[in-house]
Order: structure tokens, then C-alpha cells, then sequence
């Protein structure tokens, strides 16, 4: 049972690492090419932005919240 559970925690671990090697690749591809010309990519700098901006009005939940979610991001990495 120990062996499934470790491999599905490295499994999302990997995947988790995909996703944010993407989101890296949106960003600088936002950045030099443009959200217009974003068909593959969209408009990651601006989803990211009001993110931010959403966040940011929740005050303290908001801080809360991105300290979670960048806990999680973290700890995904550490299992890796």
C-alpha cells in the first residue's frame, strides 16, 4: 500500500514540476510575443495579474491563501 501511495505522491509531484515549467514558458512567451498573439499560450501575464490583484483585496484571507497555495507548490517540489 505504501509503494501505491509513493508512487502517486511522485507522480503529481512530476506533474505538479510540468505545470510550472508551462506556466514558466507562458510568462516569457507573454512576455515576448504579446497576449494577442497568444493562441497556444493565452494571456498567462494578465490570468496571473488579476490573481495578484484579487488576492491582494482579500487582505489577510488573500495572504493567507498565497501562503497555502506556495506551501503546496513547495512541498510538491521537496517529494520530487
Amino acid at each position: 500500500m505504501g509503494d501505491i501511495i509513493s508512487t502517486v505522491k511522485k507522480s503529481v509531484a512530476g506533474l505538479t514540476g510540468v505545470a510550472v515549467c508551462l506556466l514558466a514558458l507562458g510568462v516569457v512567451m507573454g512576455v515576448l510575443m504579446g497576449a494577442d498573439k497568444g493562441a497556444f499560450y493565452g494571456d498567462v501575464v494578465g490570468n496571473i495579474t488579476n490573481m495578484i490583484k484579487s488576492l491582494g483585496g482579500m487582505g489577510l484571507t488573500g495572504l493567507i491563501t498565497a501562503c497555502i497555495v506556495l506551501g503546496l507548490l513547495k512541498s510538491a517540489g521537496d517529494n520530487s
